[in-house]
């Protein structure tokens, strides 16, 4: 494994129960990279991706991370799942904190770092997000946009190597999914390492180093932007891209 793959995914495969998830999939990811896996409901991406960060134990298979096989019984996890920011769907961000305390938490008690300079780097990841003026505020009065910045920031600030995004922005209203968006846009510009589950097309083919399409369980098409909108090779590629489109134009 080179210096540049931070990631690399090697024929893992994942069941719950009689339900095959996961089925060979293989996958390179480079440091710098944006890599965002599209695809229908059901098709594995966010089991995909809860694996990467060993929220779901795969079956079998290997799935490197930083040159250290995550499947190797010796292997450090908790040191290495420090260095996978993760960002939900659902905020899950501690509601009887504030939004300073929210990201403080983890760097205090995980990486044991001192307050005042655990307080200095959330603030600085806030006023990243736009919420410099809501560093104190009580995380139950923010808006959905706002709680999923949050959730952003609280993430950048144990200061991890990658940043994985499972549908950051399904549970949002439409009229605030553009706040979450420029976020990732200006993390992606800034040469972060993100692996992306989006339904988001458009943030896909504007923001994407590579776009990966999951169909039943497998990786079916891979390859940049360009090529996967704009000249897909799958009829079931080609399928899923259309209907995406006609359900934009209802």
């Amino acid at each position: 494994m080179d210096n540049d793959t931070i990631i690399k995914i090697e024929n893992l495969e994942k069941s719950f129960g009689s339900l095959h998830v996961l089925k060979g999939i293989n996958l390179e990811v480079h440091r710098g990279e944006v890599v965002c896996v599209i695809g229908a409901s059901g098709s594995g991406k966010s089991t995909l991706l809860r694996c990467i960060n060993l929220l779901e134990e795969a079956d079998s298979g290997h799935i490197w991370f930083d040159g250290q096989d995550l499947m190797d019984l010796k292997v450090d996890l908790n040191g290495l799942r420090q260095k996978i920011g993760m960002v939900f769907q659902s905020f899950n961000l501690f509601n009887n904190k504030s939004v300073l305390d929210n990201c403080t938490l983890a760097p205090m008690t995980v990486k044991k770092i001192p307050r005042a300079q655990a307080e200095e780097t959330a603030i600085r990841h806030l006023k990243t997000v736009g919420l410099g003026d809501f560093i104190h505020a009580d995380s139950r009065r923010l808006s959905g946009g706002q709680k999923q910045r949050v959730a952003i920031a609280r993430a950048l600030c144990m200061e991890p190597e990658i940043m994985l995004f499972d549908e950051p922005t399904s549970a949002l209203d439409p009229e605030i999914v553009g706040e979450v968006l420029d976020v990732m846009r200006n993390l992606a510009a800034e040469g972060m390492t993100m692996v992306v589950v989006t339904h988001e097309m458009a943030f896909a083919k504007e923001v994407s180093d590579r776009v990966v399409f999951m169909d039943q369980g497998v990786i079916l098409e891979q390859g940049s932007p360009k090529e996967v909108f704009g000249n897909p090779k799958e009829a079931r590629t080609r399928e899923f891209l259309s209907r995406y489109l006609e359900d934009k134009m209802e």
